[in-house]
């Protein structure tokens, strides 16, 4: 029997349609941002207003910017890859980021994952997350940056 093929997610990629999608697994330091029900969080933004601003401003800059330049890596991963891939960021000091860090032995955050495997000890720039994602979309391997643990 043929499997379907979806190839609306990544321009000139066919994957089957029962393939489940990519895992990139950021792990870093992750502010802890409360919010609003969904309909209120919908209205302050359709109203310009920046819900999550002082919360942000009582982090230090440097997890300040690691997390805008993760959001922005994670809408344009989503805007090219679609439902191809999954990005999923994990607090370092939850008790799954406990669990992955113990376990592919990160000493320093960020830590890129994809499919579980490590791949990046900092934040790539876009361009080389996307080549590595792309390469295990294509390939189904991954290889990793790291020279040595």
């Amino acid at each position: 029997m043929d499997e379907e093929e979806d190839s609306s997610a990544v321009p000139g990629l066919s994957l089957p349609k029962t393939s489940s999608p990519l895992r990139v697994t950021f792990v870093g330091i992750m502010p802890t941002l409360f919010a609003h029900c969904q309909h209120c969080m919908q209205v302050m933004h359709a109203t310009a207003m920046s819900p999550y601003s002082e919360q942000l401003e009582s982090y230090p800059e440097d997890v300040k910017k690691q997390y805008f330049q993760l959001s922005e890596m994670a809408q344009k991963l989503k805007a090219e890859f679609g439902e191809a891939v999954i990005f999923d960021p994990v607090d370092s000091m939850s008790p799954q980021g406990v669990w992955l860090s113990i376990r592919h032995r990160i000493m320093r955050t960020p830590c890129i994952l994809i499919q579980g495997s490590r791949v990046f000890s900092k934040i790539p720039d876009y361009e080389e997350l996307r080549a590595r994602i792309q390469e295990a979309l294509e390939y189904g391997r991954i290889a990793s940056t790291e020279a040595s643990h």
